[in-house]
C-alpha cells in the first residue's frame, strides 16, 4: 500500500512557489496523460472543422476560439486536471474560476506580412483601472501544448521572465514588431507539456514558420468575485427594462456580450459615449490600447 501522497494531489512545493514568484511562469513537463492528449487533438479538429465550415477561421486559416470548453466533454477535463490543477489553487486559492479561456490552431505562415507588436499583459482593463504598482496578479493562466513546440519557430509563446513586476515594457518598442525585446524567450515543449503563468507576464505570440501546425489549450483561473456581487437579475422581456435608457441598463450590468465588461467588445460602452457627446470625457483616462 503506497505511503506517500501521489506528486500530482501535492500542493506545490515552496521551491516551486520561489521560482514562479521570481520568475512569474512554471513549465509543467507531462503534464497531458496519453490518452487524454489523444482525445484533446480529436476534439481541437472536430471544432476547428465545423469552424472553418461556419466561415469562422481567420485568412491564414488560423483559429483563436474564445470560450471553446462546451464544445467537448474532453475539454472539461482539463479543469481540475491534478497535475496543473494543483498550480492554480496553489497559487490562487480555494475560492476561484474559470472565467477566459481560449484554443488556439495556428497552421505554418508561409506570408508573415507587416510585423506586427503583440506583447501584452493579459487582464485588459485591470490593468488601466487598478492603481497598484505593480499590478496584482488576480488570474494564472495554464497553457496546455498538443502538438511537438520543442523547437523555436512553430508559433511558441514568447514570454519575458520575471516581467510580471513591470508594469512597462522599456520604451522605445523595437523598430521591428517581431524583434524580440531585452530578455525575451519562446516556450519550448513536447505534445503533453504544460506551462503556468501570472497574467502579468510580459508575452506574445511568435510567428509559425515550421511545417508543423500549432495547437495549444489556455485555461485562466482567477477569484470566483471577479463577477457580479448581487443577484440582480431584470426581465429584459418587460416594458420597465424597455424603458431603461443605455446609461442604466449598464449600470445594472447589461452588455451585449461577457468581452464587452473589459472595454474589448465591438459595441460602444453607454456612458462612455453619453460622456464624449458632453464634452466630459477624461482625456487623461487611458483606453484599452
Amino acid at each position: 500500500m503506497p505511503t506517500s501522497t501521489p506528486p500530482a494531489r501535492r500542493p506545490i512545493t515552496g521551491e516551486e512557489r520561489r521560482r514562479f514568484a521570481e520568475q512569474g511562469w512554471l513549465m509543467l513537463p507531462r503534464a497531458v496523460p496519453a490518452p487524454l492528449l489523444r482525445r484533446l487533438l480529436r476534439a481541437v479538429d472536430r471544432v476547428y472543422a465545423e469552424e472553418a465550415l461556419a466561415g469562422r477561421v481567420r485568412r491564414d486559416r488560423s483559429l483563436h476560439l474564445l470560450g471553446f470548453l462546451p464544445r467537448h466533454p474532453a475539454f472539461l477535463e482539463l479543469l481540475d486536471l491534478p497535475t496543473t490543477f494543483r498550480y492554480a489553487w496553489g497559487l490562487l486559492g480555494w475560492n476561484l474560476h474559470v472565467h477566459h479561456c481560449h484554443l488556439d490552431v495556428n497552421p505554418p505562415v508561409t506570408d508573415p506580412g507587416a510585423p506586427v507588436w503583440a506583447w501584452h499583459q493579459d487582464g485588459g482593463r485591470q490593468n488601466l483601472e487598478l492603481e497598484t504598482s505593480p499590478r496584482p496578479m488576480l488570474s494564472v493562466k495554464l497553457a496546455y501544448l498538443l502538438t511537438d513546440l520543442s523547437e523555436t519557430g512553430r508559433g511558441n509563446t514568447r514570454i519575458i521572465p520575471g516581467s510580471h513586476r513591470r508594469d512597462t515594457l522599456a520604451r522605445p518598442r523595437p523598430e521591428l514588431g517581431h524583434e524580440e525585446p531585452q530578455g525575451a524567450i519562446q516556450v519550448t515543449g513536447r505534445a503533453g507539456d504544460a506551462f503556468v503563468f501570472d497574467r502579468r507576464l510580459w508575452h506574445s505570440r511568435s510567428v509559425n514558420t515550421s511545417g508543423i501546425t500549432r495547437k495549444l489549450l489556455f485555461l485562466t483561473y482567477t477569484y470566483r468575485w471577479v463577477r457580479p456581487r448581487d443577484d440582480m437579475e431584470i426581465d429584459r422581456d418587460t416594458d420597465l427594462w424597455r424603458r431603461l435608457t443605455p446609461v442604466r441598463r449598464q449600470l445594472l450590468g447589461d452588455g451585449p456580450d461577457a468581452m464587452s465588461h473589459w472595454g474589448l467588445g465591438t459595441d460602444a460602452v453607454p456612458l462612455r459615449e453619453e460622456l464624449r457627446r458632453k464634452g466630459l470625457l477624461d482625456p487623461t483616462v487611458p483606453q484599452l490600447r
